[in-house]
């Protein structure tokens, strides 16, 4: 079974939402297009996103922070593709690989007085290391978060989320306390 992504994405490229409300999540076209972000995006270039009409867009959110070089970086491209040429042996389970530990390395002789990092793969996940990382580290097992606050959707993250509408009907979640953004009486009584 073949899968050809240029037929893919051009023969079907105005149909994301429609997918996305069919086998996804009906609610994210719904809340786009009511926020006015119903738009088709065919190419990301540096800060910008470009629609399927040609118009260009400075994207400020950049991925929640995964963009911080930019889309489809040279530098960041030129080693993807290096990396898949060489067919490296990754994701093996039982294996200390040497690239996140040259990444680690560059990464720390670029931040004295940091010993260690933690490689993650969304924000969510490492909202959920943070989480695990405060209560390692104060042996405090509750969470103090701002109400109105988006930290992600998984049971943590969740948690963590001041926003009632993405909470809902996924209790119980971790034991929490909601302060007022901005108030630091609120959090000094904590």
């Amino acid at each position: 079974m073949g899968f050809d992504l240029s037929e893919a994405l051009m023969g079907r490229r105005l149909e994301g939402h429609a997918l996305h409300a069919r086998y996804l999540n009906p609610q994210t076209p719904r809340v786009l297009r009511a926020i006015g972000f119903d738009k088709v995006y065919e190419k990301g270039d540096g800060s910008y996103l470009y629609d399927v009409d040609g118009r260009r867009y400075l994207d400020f959110l950049a991925g929640f922070g995964v963009f911080g070089v930019g889309r489809n970086h040279p530098v960041v491209r030129n080693t993807l593709h290096e990396i898949l040429d060489r067919q490296l042996a990754d994701m093996v389970q039982m294996d200390a690989p040497l690239l996140p530990g040259l990444l680690a390395e560059r990464l720390l002789a670029k931040a004295p007085g940091l010993e260690r990092v933690y490689f993650c793969n969304s924000g969510t996940e490492a909202v959920e290391a943070a989480l695990k990382f405060a209560r390692r580290a104060t042996g405090r097992s509750r969470i103090v978060y701002c109400d109105h606050a988006y930290h992600g959707l998984t049971i943590g993250s969740l948690s963590v989320n001041g926003s009632d509408e993405f909470r809902q009907g996924f209790g119980p979640l971790l034991a929490d306390t909601a302060v007022p953004l901005g108030s630091l009486e609120a959090l000094e009584a904590e």
